[in-house]
């Protein structure tokens, strides 16, 4: 189902800007020392504890305060074979629970995911490291290095990766804006299928109206999409880039047939909608 909500939210000129202020509470350095991927058995006996709550109290308040819910989930039971070494799941940014979403969608499995670097000196930043974040470095070419490593070494022990390649969360925002490629090299060059989600909305109905005016959210959970080993990788790229973006929209209730559909991914070229 597509549903475009009323509500007057000014969006960014660019699809990968960001349109929240988040309040500085500390100062790190997120350089070739920063550890970017956790490791340890506490801070795994932590992540584990984190996710527990986000199972229970998390998403009891996501399904009250958003009235989320998650369909599809077989698409991923179903397929369980394909995701032995490991998945990587990508959906639209749209609003600031959305990762609890996606965590009850891919349940019982844990994940991490690469963030707003700037998210992790404000008031959530503890709780973003504990559920998996990944702080994305952008002064330094080595921290960049340092990270990836960490996204290899991710992939490599056959864990599951979340990306939003969106780049930017927008509230609300009912379309699939450019994915960011490189979410795509990674899924080619080490050879792990990407299970596509997007989230789309309804309106807000009866007793819903009480807990707020923003729409009423559903998360789309697609079959899985494997890259094509039988093509030069740069194509592979391009194929799964364009197939997932196709699949995404489709899930948000968007089809070819509608205004609103786009095959272009270029950033500098997109067109707002609302």
């Amino acid at each position: 189902m597509y549903y475009k909500h009323n509500l007057k939210y000014d969006y960014p000129e660019r699809s990968d800007e960001h349109m929240i202020d988040v309040k500085h509470l500390r100062d790190t350095h997120f350089d070739e020392n920063y550890e970017y991927l956790e490791k340890g058995f506490w801070r795994a006996i932590k992540k584990c504890a984190f996710w527990i709550m986000m199972h229970t109290l998390g998403a009891l308040l996501c399904k009250i305060r958003h009235g989320v819910k998650v369909k599809g989930r077989r698409n991923i039971r179903k397929n369980k074979k394909l995701f032995k070494n490991g998945a990587i799941t990508v959906s639209n940014h749209v609003f600031m629970w959305d990762f609890f979403g996606v965590s009850m969608a891919i349940f019982p499995h844990l994940t991490n995911f690469p963030a707003w670097k700037t998210n992790f000196e404000g008031p959530n930043g503890p709780l973003i490291r504990w559920a998996g974040g990944m702080p994305i470095p952008t002064d330094s070419v080595i921290a960049m290095k340092k990270f990836n490593q960490g996204l290899k070494e991710v992939l490599e022990s056959k864990r599951w990766l979340h990306f939003f390649p969106e780049g930017s969360m927008w509230f609300y925002y009912p379309d699939i804006r450019p994915l960011k490629k490189s979410v795509f090299r990674l899924s080619v060059q080490y050879n792990r299928p990407i299970i596509p989600m997007a989230y789309s909305f309804r309106p807000r109905k009866g007793i819903a109206k009480w807990f707020g005016k923003s729409p009423l959210v559903t998360l789309t959970v697609g079959e899985p999409v494997l890259p094509d080993t039988t093509l030069p990788k740069h194509e592979a790229v391009e194929k799964i880039h364009k197939d997932t973006y196709h699949i995404m929209q489709s899930l948000a209730g968007i089809t070819p047939d509608m205004e609103n559909y786009r095959t272009n991914q270029n950033i500098d070229e997109y067109i707002k909608t609302m």
